[in-house]
């Protein structure tokens, strides 16, 4: 019977079949209110009230003891151990073996010791367990069916042995000392059989008197099953399931060791930290199932590439570690050995990957952190070998790097700085800024872009360094879900200003925003929800946005199109500019890039490429509009060009709606 308890709460982790089917199902439930009957606290023979606080609990450490269970009635010999089970709980693994007829042949000894040979041995037959009985001098007397079964002597073979003849050499020194004791808990000892195979063993040893002579009674049961599921069960909680190399947990304890060690002999070891590259295409192409194939690959390969003495570990997804054991005590030629031994990974792991008539091309990008005399923790090393493995991702992948500590600053800047983005969003440190666009002629506003600004704590912060920021970390998705909110709920706040009632608000969308599963039912409920006009909201979208995956772009740009909306290619001519492409999206407006028009004046080729934009919107009957307008003679040179719309600091500057 096995169970698992959890340290801190009492609760049932686990229990195999044999406990549910004895007190039915008892997982999830507390240990002494489900096992025993009128138990309210833990119960006193048990690991857990010995010491009054089961947090003091050491990890790794095995507890025996017998009782008698309240609710069947039934004797128990428990073997229990200490272990960190999944997601670092402390528990207590419970493994026990029903002794009840053990238990009643040894009150029948006791009580009865002057009854019938004949009775005697229907009594030690009647046990599941090996009973041999030795007289004063240790030579075996008597043995039940069930000992001549264990051992594989016939039992003319086995009276008259020598009570270690039964032992294995390995623990003959303990048997030897547990003998001389009266009576013992029971203990593990390995036994041996007549064939020389040695067997992990369960013993109990009492002396008593029996028919006026002093004997020693020992039950002695096989426990090889008990190891296996106890190997099994500790193999959960330290290995993962799907590659069986070591998990966070075991390796937090090699890391451990090594850094004591590193420490002690101020000699330079390495943490890997390997992550594949685009790994995640794999599982949603192809699927999991193929996917788990692939990493199950990926595992063997990082094994057999790195040497004995080496740990490789799985985090989880796509992420492994390797712990190198390296022990040289100069930095350089630690560095060198590492590199060789990084290098070979990587070679093997871009190895094609034949899994299921798919052939598979799979990088990986490798972090690696030296370490040796330095005072760091798991999560400090993990953190810095993390580091370089993104160092070697923005390098082009396929590649390791070691740990600067210059780009770990800029890194944790980062970091800092998305974070407090994060908390911006759903703050007011955000807002909306609005650029006039306007008409030529009597330069009559005909709408607005709404752009964001982040007036944080340290001062305004430019769009240019959080944008993408928030594009890498996908906060562009909740941020671009507010600008679309806000801006469309300043439409609804206009309807009633007859000014501004009829002005256009142009918003940008990012790339991922616009490839994200969330994009059009994120328009569809904000313009449900302000119930405003949606020719009023022009989506400016990049060209690069546009040619990727034609097809699906297609179909959302028709959909936004036929809700009303109009659509704008912004900083147009500085992307993929195709005619091809061109002719086939729903756009309605092409918006001239401020880099040509910064130096239209004296650069022929800007002038060129402007008038050749503006050429193209009027053959295609598209609005054009000039961004980054900021002299008279720009806006002269463009209204000359044919161009009609303008937007730039000639007319206005950004500006909050209170100023408009």
């Amino acid at each position: 019977m096995i169970y698992v308890i959890d340290l801190k709460t009492y609760k049932i982790l686990y229990a195999n079949k044999k406990c549910i089917k004895e007190f039915g199902q008892v997982i999830g439930k507390v240990c002494y209110t489900t096992l025993q009957k009128n138990e309210n606290s833990p119960c006193s023979f048990c690991p857990l009230a010995f010491t009054g606080d089961s947090s003091q609990f050491l990890i790794d450490k095995t507890f025996e003891w017998e009782n008698k269970n309240s609710k069947n009635e039934r004797y128990y010999s428990f073997r229990a151990h200490t272990a960190l089970w999944s997601d670092n709980k402390e528990v207590i693994i419970n493994i026990g073996v029903d002794i009840t007829e053990a238990k009643k042949l040894e009150k029948a000894l006791l009580e009865e010791k002057n009854s019938a040979t004949a009775s005697f041995k229907t009594l030690l037959d009647a046990t599941i367990e090996a009973i041999l009985i030795f007289d004063e001098n240790k030579k075996c007397v008597l043995v039940n069916k069930v000992a001549i079964e264990l051992f594989g002597y016939d039992k003319e073979e086995m009276i008259g042995k020598f009570a270690l003849e039964f032992v294995d050499s390995s623990s003959r020194d303990l048997v030897k000392n547990y003998i001389q004791l009266d009576d013992k808990e029971p203990y593990e000892a390995n036994m041996l059989k007549k064939n020389g195979v040695s067997f992990p063993a369960m013993i109990r040893g009492h002396n008593l008197l029996l028919a006026g002579k002093k004997v020693r009674v020992s039950a002695i049961i096989d426990i090889t099953d008990r190891k296996k599921y106890e190997e099994k069960i500790l193999k959960l909680a330290y290995y993962d399931i799907l590659t069986g190399l070591p998990n966070r947990l075991l390796l937090k304890k090699y890391i451990q060791t090594s850094l004591q060690r590193s420490h002690r002999n101020s000699e330079y070891n390495a943490l890997m930290f390997i992550d594949l590259d685009n790994f995640k295409g794999v599982n949603d192409t192809i699927g999991h199932d193929v996917g788990d194939l692939v990493l199950i690959e990926a595992a063997l390969r990082i094994k057999n590439a790195i040497r004995e003495n080496d740990i490789a570990a799985r985090l989880g997804g796509d992420e492994f570690v390797v712990l190198l054991d390296i022990s040289k005590k100069n930095r350089d030629t630690a560095m060198d050995s590492v590199r060789i031994i990084a290098q070979k990974i990587l070679e093997s792991l871009e190895t094609p990957y034949i899994i299921k008539n798919y052939d598979f091309r799979i990088t990986a990008s490798i972090g690696i952190k030296l370490f040796n005399a330095e005072n760091l923790s798991m999560d400090e090393l993990m953190k810095y070998a993390d580091s370089a493995m993104y160092n070697a991702k923005e390098k082009g992948r396929n590649t390791f790097c070691f740990f600067n500590p210059e780009l770990q600053k800029i890194m944790e800047d980062k970091i800092f700085l998305i974070d407090n983005l994060r908390k911006a969003i759903d703050s007011s440190d955000i807002s909306l800024f609005y650029q006039p666009q306007v008409t030529s002629g009597k330069n009559k506003i005909i709408g607005v872009e709404a752009l964001i600004r982040w007036n944080s704590s340290n001062g305004i912060i430019s769009p240019a360094d959080f944008i993408p920021l928030a594009e890498e970390s996908g906060l562009i998705i909740k941020l671009g879900e507010w600008i679309l909110n806000e801006a469309i709920k300043q439409i609804q706040l206009w309807e009633i200003d007859s000014e501004k009632r009829d002005w256009r608000i142009s918003i940008n969308v990012s790339p991922k925003q616009f490839e994200d599963k969330t994009f059009m039912p994120t328009i569809e409920a904000i313009l449900l929800k302000y119930n405003v006009k949606a020719s009023k909201i022009r989506l400016e979208l990049t060209e690069g946005v546009l040619i990727q995956n034609i097809n699906e772009t297609l179909k959302k740009l028709n959909k936004l199109k036929k809700m009303g909306l109009s659509l704008s290619i912004d900083d147009f001519g500085t992307g993929y500019s195709s005619l091809s492409y061109l002719k086939q999206l729903p756009m309605d407006e092409l918006k001239i890039d401020q880099s040509f028009i910064r130096d239209i004046m004296e650069d022929e080729n800007d002038e060129i490429i402007t008038q050749t934009i503006i050429s193209i919107g009027q053959k295609f009957g598209l609005e054009v509009i000039a961004e980054g307008v900021e002299t008279k003679e720009q806006y002269e040179k463009l209204i000359s060009m044919g161009c009609k719309y303008f937007q730039g600091y000639l007319f206005f500057k950004p500006m909050s709606v209170e100023h408009l």
